[in-house]
């Protein structure tokens, strides 16, 4: 299993648009929109979730699972990082070859290809219909969820305009990478409902990576609401990265709001970013330090996925933008339902769930009238969080897996006998 192939050691070949076609293999070659940084030891650190999801692939996928991953020099704000070392038990991961023609001789016996839905990826589409390789993308966010995320992040008008430009112009390349693609994969409800007429062999999606037999129990659920109906103060949780476009900025305010009313609660903020420090000197400057704690990062499995399930009663998600975010449906297969902003991404998360609040982006005080109400509905949150749970074993790890796989076989080329026989993985086999 080659992990580390470096494209600058790669032996010199003729250009690829001029050689036979190759003998076509049963090979899955992923091309993420996640970049690798190196690690101390020399390895790859890569995100724990991101792990998952191709070792997913390579469980249901009919033949060898490659990712090629390109390389940065920044460290992202993620919670899960890990480091990829050749003898660490994984999917096969290589380094992306830089140059056109080295990627072509690297795809070009693929059965398919699978990379995010990208104007950077427009050549990339291009280079597979010319080879005949199929190529799936995944897309996440909409030109208006981008604009949005602009507005968050970005302060000065002028830059905030060109790169609105940019992102306007880069939308024209996506459809029509679209165009040239074997099908689309929308993570979550916006873009789907943006592309869906564009293209024949489009599906839904709703990212997490809890599988079935790690949902909240019945029994465990029962429990916690039992607690949930004795009146404690409410157990308030976010969680995500510490940057503007998870509209963190607004927790110290939605917060005070939410004391001003009187009603007893704790609001514990997990997770690292840019804003790290200004959270904390909001929560001190607002005398919130007894109600609103900074946790910092834990283990999304040994800490994370626990204390959903046992000690957080409402999620709180001030994201300002549509981010079809994984946090939605993992939060909510913990059991726990969602108080958020009105963005487009959580709106359809409402609405395939029937579970959640939703109040108008930016307004803190609404949010904060909304939770204070279900203070004293504490039915009301019951029944959100029982919908949540069915919401979440709906849309399993292992299910949703195979639903994506199932997808990509019948768009790739591999032997129309072996897409008659393709079975998924059994839940059992999944981690």
């Amino acid at each position: 299993m080659n992990y580390f192939v470096d494209p600058a050691q790669m032996e010199r070949r003729e250009p690829a648009m001029t050689r036979q076609p190759a003998q076509v293999s049963r090979e899955l070659i992923v091309l993420p929109s996640l970049k690798a940084a190196r690690g101390p030891r020399g390895g790859l650190v890569l995100t724990q979730k991101f792990i998952d999801g191709v070792a997913s692939y390579a469980r249901s996928w009919p033949g060898p699972v490659t990712t090629l991953v390109q390389l940065t020099d920044t460290l992202g704000s993620d919670m899960d990082h890990v480091e990829i070392l050749p003898e660490t038990p994984a999917p096969a991961f290589e380094v992306r070859p830089a140059r056109l023609e080295d990627l072509a001789q690297r795809i070009r016996g693929a059965a398919l290809v699978s990379g995010f839905l990208s104007p950077f990826e427009l050549e990339t589409v291009q280079l597979c219909h010319r080879l005949g390789v199929p190529m799936v993308f995944t897309s996440e966010y909409t030109l208006r969820t981008e604009k949005q995320i602009l507005d968050a992040e970005v302060s000065n008008p002028l830059v905030r305009w060109r790169r609105k430009l940019w992102v306007t112009q880069a939308e024209a390349k996506r459809r029509r990478a679209l165009a040239l693609s074997a099908g689309l994969q929308c993570s979550g409800a916006p873009t789907y409902e943006v592309y869906r007429h564009l293209h024949p062999n489009v599906m839904i999606f709703f990212d997490n990576r809890v599988p079935r037999r790690d949902v909240i129990g019945e029994a465990e659920l029962e429990a916690k609401l039992s607690a949930l109906r004795e009146g404690r103060p409410l157990r308030l949780v976010f969680g995500g990265r510490l940057i503007p476009m998870k509209g963190v900025q607004d927790l110290p305010r939605f917060a005070q709001a939410l004391k001003r009313r009187g009603v007893p609660f704790t609001l514990d903020i997990y997770g690292r970013g840019g804003l790290e420090g200004a959270l904390a000197r909001e929560i001190e400057r607002r005398g919130l330090s007894q109600e609103v704690r900074l946790k910092g990062v834990v283990d999304f499995r040994q800490a994370w996925v626990p204390l959903l399930k046992q000690t957080t009663d409402l999620f709180v998600c001030c994201h300002p933008q549509g981010d079809p975010s994984s946090t939605y449906p993992e939060v909510m297969s913990c059991g726990v339902p969602i108080a958020g902003y009105d963005n487009e991404a959580f709106k359809g998360i409402v609405q395939h769930s029937g579970s959640g609040w939703l109040s108008p982006t930016g307004d803190v005080e609404h949010l904060a009238q909304e939770v204070a109400r279900l203070a004293a509905a504490r039915e009301e949150l019951a029944m959100a969080a029982r919908c949540a749970r069915e919401f979440a074993l709906a849309h399993a790890f292992e299910d949703t897996f195979a639903a994506r796989v199932r997808h990509m076989v019948g768009a790739s080329r591999l032997p129309r006998e072996l897409k008659a026989a393709w079975t998924p993985a059994t839940p059992e086999g999944w981690a």
